[in-house]
């Protein structure tokens, strides 16, 4: 894993990483973990998970909830997904 640092106090980019290996590699879990911890915020760019290998991947952080406006998933509970419409203007 290659860990590329965004700014000087906050966020980084984890290159080379699959986060569907980690939801069975505790080494690999604890890096990205001790990653976070370290940079508060960290970038997975590119994943191509399923839904189960995302819900099961971020269960490994601890239980999760639904969002209490948005809702989630209904056949992955605690996952909400984010998206923008492409013809949405770009207001916000």
């Amino acid at each position: 894993m290659k860990v590329e640092q965004l700014t000087c106090n906050i966020g980084a980019e984890l290159i080379g990483v699959n986060l569907a290996d980690a939801v069975h590699d505790d080494g690999l879990f604890a890096e990205i973990r001790a990653q976070l911890l370290k940079h508060r915020v960290v970038f997975l760019r590119d994943q191509d998970i399923s839904r189960t290998e995302h819900v099961a991947f971020a269960r490994r952080f601890g239980e999760l909830e639904d969002h209490p406006v948005a809702g989630s998933d209904p056949d992955h509970p605690g996952l909400v997904r984010i998206y923008k419409n492409p013809d949405q203007p770009m207001d916000r």
